[in-house]
């Protein structure tokens, strides 16, 4: 019957000899990990050994020198017959590139913290004094619809303004600060007079931008000398320059711009801020500025046969506040 089925005797025998052999494998792979884990729990033993020997020596010697320090201070026995000695570490001393390595491996994050503190406020400081500090400061009051020009005002002073700080480039400060007709009763209650009175109490601002509306109380203030200053010129007369040009309108960029606006000097006087002689200084080089501004425009008035502006200057009803409307309107 077995030999129909197809099984023969030698399957059975090797069957039986792997069977054998796993055993055997399977038997020693035990024995091996339970001596692996015999010899472990050996050696954490010997480890716990030694650690209760290190510290009964430990504690025999702290007891020792306990014993030897009570003896030393009741004077049973002398410094020299003392068993106890005080350690002393000797300090490596680094020099050179090594002392530098220790302290920046060290200190490297307070290092890259001030270095960059260091460049922090560098950069704050030439960026204040290069960009704050202006070589000239003007002072819009004129209450016409130039005040909205601002950006286009001080790109046209810089071009007749040296670098009087020598930082390098030039920079002018316009201030806009319009004022009424009725600014004299108001004085103080709107943030332009505020601003105004600020710069009144310096000597820094010398050149004000003004029309036949500013008030006669601040054309008190403004030079009539400059028309003396200029005797040649027809466009300075009593309230200063005249800007009655029609290419100016244009590079102000400012179409309705009325034919009544004036770039009036204050008198240098001496103020809550500055001396008289500071405010003379800064006189003088507003007339400088004043000067180049006059001989560039009379010579192009010249040389395109301007013929002076047509928009006449704004008029202000008495009894009523038409100033922002009548700007509006000039825009």
């Amino acid at each position: 019957m077995s030999a129909k089925k197809g099984i023969q005797p030698s399957d059975n025998l090797l069957d039986d000899e792997d069977f054998e052999y796993e055993k055997t494998l399977a038997e020693q792979a035990k024995a091996a990990r339970e001596r692996e884990e015999e010899l472990y729990l050996q050696h954490l033993e010997e480890q716990k050994q030694r650690e209760k020997q290190r510290e009964k020596e430990r504690e025999e010697r702290l007891k020792r020198e306990r014993l030897e320090l009570m003896k030393l201070k009741s004077g049973v026995i002398s410094d020299e017959e003392a068993t106890i000695k005080e350690e002393h570490t000797e300090k490596t001393q680094l020099h050179g590139k090594a002392w530098v390595a220790n302290f920046v491996y060290h200190y490297k994050f307070m290092i890259i913290f001030v270095v960059f503190l260091i460049i922090v406020t560098t950069f704050i400081i030439i960026d204040t004094v290069r960009r704050e500090k202006a070589d000239l400061t003007v002072v819009m009051i004129a209450n016409n619809g130039l005040q909205t020009r601002q950006e286009e005002l001080e790109e046209f002073f810089e071009k007749y303004t040296p670098d009087f700080d020598g930082n390098g480039y030039v920079h002018v400060d316009v201030v806009i600060c319009p004022q009424g007709p009725d600014t004299s009763q108001v004085l103080g209650q709107d943030p332009n007079n505020t601003k105004l009175i600020a710069q009144m109490q310096e000597g820094k601002a010398v050149l004000f931008i003004t029309d036949s509306n500013t008030e006669e109380d601040f054309m008190m203030m403004m030079t009539p000398a400059l028309a003396a200053d200029f005797p040649d010129s027809k466009y300075v007369d009593e309230d200063g320059m005249s800007w009655n040009f029609g290419f100016l309108a244009e590079e102000l960029r400012f179409e309705n711009m009325p034919n009544d606006i004036h770039l009036s000097m204050r008198i240098p006087v001496k103020t809550l801020g500055d001396t008289k002689k500071t405010m003379q200084e800064n006189y003088d080089k507003s007339l400088e500025v004043f000067g180049n501004m006059l001989e560039d425009l009379t010579k192009r008035a010249e040389e395109t046969g301007d013929k002076g502006l047509e928009t006449e200057p704004i008029k202000y009803d008495e009894n009523s506040s038409e100033s922002s409307d009548e700007s509006s309107k000039a825009k």
